[in-house]
């Protein structure tokens, strides 16, 4: 089954400059709160949809070699609707005047019983769980990082009268996968400063 290929652009400041035809059906999959409508993203900072300073970090990383001639990619996303596990490869390219073209190809969609926390119109709490910005598995203790649905019955916030917030952060795994792409064309001098950043 051939899925879509999600395609947006960014100039040298991330700003995003253009998303493809297809960027508001793939984005009203998704119950958001915030408008995902070409018409509402573009003109905007990239930096308004990536939450984690960590996650931020990588992506300023990345975008640095990818400024530099250097293509990257393919690198593994989730991108989970609430009833759907959707799984993408992350392309991205280097264009004239410092713009960059990220290319999200859905590799595959699994259909699953739909999880209220990833719902972002259920009334929260003030309590927080942490979320991996990439693959979306949830933190249930400091290193230990599993799929959301293992992890809800570990976590148990269903017995609490409202769902808890989420807060992004980049479990190990997805660090690895950040530094390892990032290494390929990066100076042996510079990788030490890579290494310290992300922890």
């Amino acid at each position: 089954m051939a899925y879509e290929t999600l395609i947006y652009r960014i100039d040298g400041t991330d700003t995003i400059v253009f998303v493809s035809d297809n960027w508001r059906s793939f984005a009203s999959e998704n119950p958001a709160k915030v408008e995902c409508g070409a018409d509402s993203i573009v003109g905007r900072s990239l930096w308004d949809f990536i939450e984690g300073g960590e996650t931020r970090h990588l992506y300023q990383e990345l975008f640095k070699k990818v400024r530099k001639g250097n293509p990257s990619g393919p690198i593994p996303l989730r991108c989970d609707t609430p009833a759907k596990r959707m799984f993408l490869q992350l392309n991205l390219r280097p264009l004239p005047d410092q713009h960059i073209e990220i290319t999200s190809t859905i590799v595959k969609i699994e259909e699953r019983d739909p999880v209220n926390l990833l719902d972002d119109n259920v009334p929260r709490s003030k309590e927080f769980i942490r979320i991996c910005s990439m693959c979306k598995k949830i933190a249930i203790r400091q290193n230990t990082w599993v799929e959301i649905e293992k992890g809800l019955e570990h976590l148990k916030p269903f017995e609490a009268e409202q769902m808890p917030q989420l807060t992004h952060g980049m479990c190990p795994d997805c660090q690895k996968i950040f530094v390892k792409e990032l290494e390929a064309y990066t100076p042996a001098d510079t990788k030490q400063s890579i290494h310290k950043k992300k922890g």
